[in-house]
């Protein structure tokens, strides 16, 4: 087997490119590849209370799908595992898997205190006779790409930027939950659903967004923020608008891919202020989202057969 190797927070166009590598290393050698990653980002244990992911396991899970990786095997980070020594790091994927070969990228650092470098890993494949590529950064508009530039442009809202590094929307996703059918009571029904703490979001605010539902990608309005329009509104939540759709979503797993920024999070003075701007923002959305469909059609479909 060879095996792409890193953390992998989704997997951006620089990632894309060892995948690939490790594919064409693999058809060489007449053998199978795949990924290998951690499960718990190695900064989610080391730097809990600063570190955001860009995306959840089940979101990882559905753009290795997209990506075409055919195997995933994930290694349980712990505080003994992150204690490993380079060469123990080593002795530990020997023993668990078949490795014959390894793609990393320039950056990739291994062992306790990130000591394993490319090099000592170069020294340590040719002891055990696996091959190592080591792929360097993937770099347009003179901007290295990196999950650390990635999480920026989603913090900063920038979902251009943030998908031209990733390749694909950045996405959301989660079960729907009980809201308390404001959104309905007003004539805009929303899908709501929980914001995870260990997960990076966009700015609060008006997103345009699709979701697939029905065989069909739907256009939808997503609000990230705490309704600061109602009195007692506190806590930041995802509330989704699928323009179109009527149906109930309750219980239902839904990915939200975010195409473009409609406007800030805004306190109206009275309820009817607010659903005259959700009119506009239902149509800004619908018709950002058919503009996002014509332009990336093949992109969408390509998860739409994995979803």
């Amino acid at each position: 087997m060879i095996y792409a190797l890193g953390a992998f927070d989704g997997f951006h166009l620089g990632h894309a490119r060892l995948l690939r590598k490790a594919a064409e290393r693999a058809a060489e050698a007449g053998t199978d590849w795949g990924v290998m990653t951690f499960d718990g980002h190695p900064r989610q244990l080391l730097d809990r209370d600063n570190f955001r992911l860009l995306f959840s396991q089940r979101e990882k899970d559905l753009i290795a799908a997209y990506l075409g990786v055919p195997r995933m095997e994930k290694i349980a980070f712990t505080h003994d595992f992150a204690a490993f020594s380079p060469e123990s790091f080593a002795d530990y994927i020997d023993k668990k898997y078949e490795v014959g070969g390894l793609v990393i990228g320039e950056n990739f650092r291994f062992g306790r205190c990130r000591a394993g470098t490319p090099k000592i890993l170069a020294e340590i494949c040719a002891a055990r006779g696996w091959t190592l590529d080591v792929v360097p950064r993937y770099t347009f508009d003179g901007m290295t790409v990196s999950s650390t530039e990635t999480r920026r442009a989603v913090a900063l809202g920038e979902m251009a930027l943030a998908a031209k590094m990733l390749g694909y929307p950045f996405i959301i996703s989660g079960v729907v939950g009980e809201g308390d059918g404001r959104g309905r009571k007003l004539g805009f029904p929303t899908a709501n659903i929980a914001v995870s703490r260990g997960k990076i979001y966009p700015p609060e605010g008006v997103y345009s967004a699709l979701v697939r539902t029905g065989g069909a990608w739907m256009p939808c309005a997503l609000n990230i923020g705490s309704n600061p329009t109602f009195a007692g509104e506190r806590e930041i939540r995802c509330e989704a608008h699928v323009i179109g759709a009527d149906e109930n979503f309750y219980g239902r797993e839904l990915f939200i891919f975010i195409t473009t920024p409609v406007r800030g999070e805004v306190k109206f003075a009275e309820s009817d202020g607010l659903v005259a701007q959700m009119k506009k923002d239902v149509e800004t959305c619908r018709a950002d989202t058919k503009e996002y469909m014509r332009r990336n059609a093949e992109t969408m479909e390509k998860f739409a057969a994995v979803l």
